[in-house]
């Protein structure tokens, strides 16, 4: 019978925590080379296309014909380059809605991808998260697109929001049961144009359209995804 590996790797950034770690867990500590199997991922990491943006990893040229809004995300940080269809779909979505002067509320900002897609055309940005991992991977790559002053992130829960804040427009990409348990505190934000999307065509997008009380404007799919737009006008929101 072959003999199974029990063993469990891990990679820390810095000597004092993994020294910790293994004093704890009864392991060792190994110093690895940036060039080893550990950084592997990056052989596999690829720019995309989505809508007016060019997504990218540090190590990639920009589009050098000059028609899209570039994105420079690092994959290495826990959330990943945002290349799931439900990020491409709200990056198309988005830059139709978000401009020069707006105040957007992204809300599970998780790599802060799409709070800093709104920041490069112009917005103000607050990223929501419960995990605290967001704040630096959102705050990397704010600098490194060169918005780190327009995206402001709080790990707080979206409740947490104050009343007297006020947005032109929210972002939401998350699953479906997710949905569910937000919908109230985002409904108390009031905001004039609201995109969501992490949900699949069919129940699910009926489900969505319903738990937010609104009616889609706009509709958009990929592979079975959607994102909706639910726009109300910007006149029409509480003030």
């Amino acid at each position: 019978m072959e003999e199974i590996d029990r063993s469990i790797r891990a990679a820390f950034t810095d000597t004092a925590t993994a020294t910790s770690v293994a004093l704890r867990h009864g392991g060792r500590v190994e110093d690895v080379s940036d060039t080893t199997g550990l950084d592997s991922w990056r052989d596999h990491a690829a720019d995309y296309r989505a809508g007016r943006f060019h997504v990218r990893p540090p190590w990639i040229d920009p589009d050098s014909t000059g028609r899209f809004v570039d994105l420079v995300i690092d994959p290495g940080h826990a959330f990943g380059s945002g290349s799931h269809p439900t990020t491409r779909l709200m990056l198309t979505a988005l830059a139709e809605h978000i401009g020069p002067g707006d105040r957007v509320v992204d809300l599970g900002t998780g790599s802060g991808i799409l709070a800093i897609a709104a920041a490069r055309l112009g917005a103000d940005v607050i990223g929501i998260d419960l995990d605290p991992a967001a704040a630096p991977a959102v705050q990397a790559n704010a600098m490194a697109n060169g918005v780190r002053e327009r995206v402001d992130v709080r790990i707080v829960d979206i409740s947490d929001i104050g009343d007297d804040e006020r947005f032109d427009v929210a972002l939401l990409n998350v699953t479906i049961d997710i949905h569910e348990s937000v919908a109230p505190a985002v409904e108390r934000l009031d905001v004039p144009v609201l995109i969501v999307a992490g949900i699949l065509d069919g129940e699910q997008a009926e489900r969505a359209a319903r738990l937010h009380g609104r009616s889609s404007t706009e509709r958009l799919s990929e592979d079975g995804w959607v994102a909706l737009v639910f726009d109300r006008g910007r006149d029409s929101a509480a003030t």
